[in-house]
């Protein structure tokens, strides 16, 4: 079978499936994967300036001009089960010509979030039709690998962390090198604990009385050019407020290696429910009982319909692609790695590129030269 014959193979299997097929254009501006897809995409779009001075792009992907296509065509629809099939263009070191042509087909189902049990459901579906697509090609030599950077984001949202720490982490997640950086940085402590903050105020300033009284006494005495509009209460304030979030080494190394212990849990999806439970009561962060409870709901979903036992949870596994915001999967070859389906959750994603309506979003997409030669 030719990639092409594989591509219309998959096509009509979607089509027959429910799908509405789409033709979607090999050139985008850029822009819109600059902004969405995350620093991976972005390393290897095949990119170039027209005439213009726009900056353009062969297509790197088919989920954000997909979902473009919805928002652009829809006719006040809340629900829309989409497919598309044909080339994406990455560059690539290893190529002789530093691009690649890689042939991927695939499905989108965006739909309204009407509670929890329909998010699971959709889940479980789009993950059963993944599988029932290796079934469709013969493939039965496969493993399905699966993550949630939402169960992350729950974490470290529970974690006794400044806001903006939360917020980095959350954010550079996709990062690894960089998030790993700001483990390292944590670790070494944030801003100065209570007794280093006194001491440099007594070594610099010279004075005793480091309450908020003390620091309004000091400031008041000083020239009071370089305040701008602001009031001594203000600044005290200020410094009092930045102060309170600091993390000490000792507490800083705690909070990294519980970090780090939690993105190692990993096991067969049936038994991630207890794992997760049992690092939680180990570890005592409050409050996380509803976070494992949607996650005994989700598994039930899957269980329900798929093979569960080839499905294993990762919970350091996470796309290079920064629009996921939920489950995320990955169907691969067990013998030499080599990824088949990949694909997940990204409610936000419509939202950021112009949806008013507030819809959530599953797909996945095959990796048709890596599946050609299984077949």
């Amino acid at each position: 079978m030719s990639l092409q014959e594989l591509n219309i193979n998959l096509k009509n299997y979607f089509i027959k499936s429910g799908f509405n097929y789409i033709e979607l254009p090999l050139l985008f501006d850029a822009d819109i994967f600059f902004e969405t897809s995350g620093e991976e995409i972005r390393r290897k779009m095949y990119s170039f300036t027209d005439n213009s001075g726009k900056e353009k792009c062969l297509r790197p992907d088919m989920t954000v001009p997909t979902c473009q296509n919805f928002i652009a065509s829809n006719n006040k629809s809340s629900e829309s089960k989409l497919c598309y099939s044909g080339p994406v263009f990455r560059s690539s070191p290893d190529s002789s010509n530093n691009s690649i042509e890689l042939n991927q087909s695939g499905i989108e189902i965006i739909f309204s979030e009407k509670n929890l049990n329909n998010i699971n459901e959709m889940d479980a579906y789009i993950l059963k039709l993944a599988e029932d697509t290796m079934s469709q090609l013969n493939i039965d030599n496969f493993k399905i690998k699966i993550g949630s950077i939402k169960l992350f984001n729950q974490f470290i949202n529970k974690l006794e962390l400044p806001t903006r720490w939360k917020q980095r982490l959350v954010r550079h997640f996709f990062r690894r090198k960089y998030f790993g950086s700001l483990l390292d940085r944590l670790g070494d402590g944030v801003g100065y604990d209570t007794e280093k903050k006194h001491s440099i105020l007594k070594e610099k300033f010279n004075i005793d009385d480091v309450s908020e009284k003390g620091l309004k006494d000091l400031i008041s005495k000083q020239n009071a050019r370089g305040l701008g509009a602001r009031t001594v209460e203000e600044i005290v304030g200020r410094f009092q407020l930045k102060s309170l979030n600091v993390i000490s080494q000792k507490d800083g190394k705690k909070i990294v290696d519980l970090i780090n212990n939690f993105l190692k849990l990993s096991c067969n999806l049936s038994e991630f429910p207890s794992l997760l439970r049992e690092f939680i009561k180990s570890n005592n962060i409050s409050s996380f009982e509803s976070e494992v409870k949607e996650m005994e709901d989700f598994v039930n979903a899957v269980s329900d319909k798929s093979n569960i036992e080839k499905y294993y949870f990762d919970n350091d596994f996470g796309h290079s692609i920064e629009f996921y915001d939920g489950m995320m999967f990955e169907i691969y070859n067990p013998d030499n790695q080599s990824e088949l389906i990949s694909g997940g959750r990204y409610d936000k994603l419509l939202i950021d590129l112009g949806s008013k309506a507030n819809l959530s979003a599953v797909g996945f997409a095959t990796n048709n030269n890596n599946i050609i030669e299984l077949i």
